[in-house]
């Protein structure tokens, strides 16, 4: 049977997007890539959901999540972020980031349309884009200026499609955080050019040394220009519970309502009660989880400088963008044969779009004592490459 003459073609376009989702085993491997963070959110978290279970708080909620939710969101962008919203026009509870960016894009493009980011970017972005018959347009930034985009050359990459800017800092795949003044110059150029700003801030907890994150909706002017992605998932260590949302003026929220519904009508009532819990307690709990990830940042960093791999300065979320083009390999080849011959996963920068190209994404993600033994792996492994 031909099913090829039921796919539309929608989804042919975006067969192999995701690459292949099934390997041979192979014994003893360790993920130095990965984008799980390798904890659980706390207990009373847990005790929460389950709570919410036992007292049959079980049915749907309101589309856009439960009061005591949004109005907890709401509380904690204003006092963390600086930014102040209407909890009941202005926000919606998602099941994660990766929801929201999709209710995003189907609320901003037609057939044609573009949004534009620096590359490498996550790959979600530019899949997001074509299954909606849009474009993400990539704007390459380099090792050498840390992967920090040149505001000039988002600027060129406009055309007379372009809906919005996508920001993402603290950023994946590259670890960098972009510094305000740049910020302020992509808030200039969105209200010069009369674009939105879509800004994915779900890193915003992973900051290093004396980097800071700031919210693109708190910059002049830009609070009604600023569409803000943020997820329970990398902070609270709460991947599979798929929690999310999305921060925006009352008119983008009204339009994206149909498309939030129609996926997912409301996001996990049991979880939404887990994530009221999160956000009423201190975070003090994750201070601990930082300083050990910044711990096997600076390992990261002294592998890479022994062995004399160049790298971008790892300022924010947990990954280490690796330059491996020493070893003449591309970056597919480097992570077939290290999975092959040290054990080792890793995803290729190009999953971040052509600017990836010759670069490895490491992350902070591995505990103890695996994520030594890995270092050792890669050390021994890239020094054969080498010699």
């Amino acid at each position: 049977m031909n099913y090829k003459n039921y796919i539309s073609n929608r989804a042919q376009r975006l067969m192999g997007s995701l690459g292949k989702q099934t390997s041979v085993p192979i014994e003893g491997l360790i993920n130095l890539g990965s984008g799980t963070p390798d904890f659980l959110p706390p207990q009373y978290v847990l005790d929460a959901m389950q709570e919410a279970v036992a007292s049959g708080r079980i049915q749907y909620t309101a589309w856009t999540g439960i009061p005591e939710l949004r109005n907890a969101i709401a509380e904690k962008l204003k006092t963390e972020n600086g930014i102040n919203i209407d909890p009941n026009s202005q926000l919606i509870v998602t099941s994660g980031a990766q929801e929201a960016l999709m209710v995003t894009l189907m609320t901003l493009l037609d057939d044609g349309d573009n949004v534009i980011t620096p590359s490498p970017h996550y790959d979600e972005y530019s899949r997001d884009a074509k299954i909606l018959g849009g474009e993400l347009i990539p704007v390459a930034t380099t090792r050498e200026s840390n992967f920090t985009i040149d505001v000039a050359d988002l600027e060129a990459a406009i055309t007379d499609r372009t809906k919005g800017i996508i920001v993402v800092t603290p950023n994946n795949p590259t670890g960098t955080v972009l510094p305000e003044s740049v910020l302020q110059d992509i808030a200039q150029l969105a209200i010069e050019k009369d674009l939105l700003v879509v800004s994915d801030e779900i890193y915003e907890y992973y900051v290093f040394d004396d980097h800071k994150h700031i919210s693109m909706s708190t910059l002049p002017n830009m609070a009604e220009r600023t569409i803000t992605i943020n997820s329970f998932s990398k902070s609270f260590g709460m991947t599979g519970l798929r929690l999310g949302y999305i921060a925006a003026p009352s008119e983008i929220v009204e339009a994206m309502l149909p498309f939030h519904h129609a996926m997912m009508v409301c996001a996990n009532s049991v979880t939404q009660w887990g994530g009221v819990a999160v956000m009423s307690e201190s975070r003090e709990w994750f201070s601990e989880k930082l300083a050990e990830y910044d711990r096997r940042r600076k390992l990261w960093m002294q592998t890479l400088d022994e062995i004399g791999l160049p790298y971008g300065e790892p300022q924010g979320a947990y990954y280490v963008f690796i330059d491996i083009r020493p070893t003449g390999l591309t970056s597919q080849e480097f992570v077939n044969r290290a999975r092959t011959e040290a054990r080792l996963v890793f995803q290729p920068g190009t999953i971040g779009g052509g600017a990836g190209e010759g670069f490895i994404r490491g992350a902070l993600t591995k505990g103890s004592p695996e994520f030594e033994e890995g270092l050792d792996r890669f050390k021994d492994f890239v020094g054969g490459l080498l010699s």
